[in-house]
């Protein structure tokens, strides 16, 4: 092999070593991101929905009947949540039949997630979200008590 065979090979070999060494690089999601994982992500859950009074214990808010706690959420584009039956149905409803809807929104940075409007309106920060999953808090405070709601969902 002659003096230049073996530079362009060295040569080659080291190209491919620096390019699969290449650091990745990981982008957070985006507001627009944000929004397209909570509309086009559903139907959603929910697989928990807790509440804790200071020191206390979590106590489960779910409700108690299977049908009610199997039931889909979409949260539409227009800004309304859709709740329809899952596949326990309760009474004379098919898994298409809505049972409810809600009014949401994302603060600016879409860090809040408000369910509801006015002052039904529950201001929920969004503790995660991704393509499989939904958590929110909300935290404030009764007489001289903290109180936390987590509310989680999943597709």
């Amino acid at each position: 092999m002659t003096i230049t065979t073996r530079l362009s090979l060295a040569f080659a070999t080291g190209l491919l070593l620096l390019a699969g060494c290449a650091k990745d690089t990981e982008t957070a999601p985006s507001s627009t991101n944000k929004l397209t994982l909570l509309a086009d992500g559903g139907p959603w859950a929910i697989t928990a929905y807790t509440r804790t009074t200071g020191s206390g214990s979590a106590v489960d808010l779910r409700p108690a009947a299977a049908c009610e706690r199997d039931d889909r959420y979409v949260f539409g584009r227009n800004g309304v949540i859709t709740a329809t039956e899952g596949p326990l149905v309760c009474g004379s409803g098919t898994s298409t039949t809505v049972v409810s809807t809600r009014p949401w929104n994302f603060n600016g940075t879409q860090t809040q997630l408000t369910i509801g409007s006015g002052s039904t309106g529950i201001p929920y920060d969004v503790v995660l979200l991704d393509a499989d999953g939904l958590k929110l808090r909300w935290s404030r405070t009764s007489g001289s008590q903290l109180v936390v709601d987590y509310l989680e969902y999943r597709n």
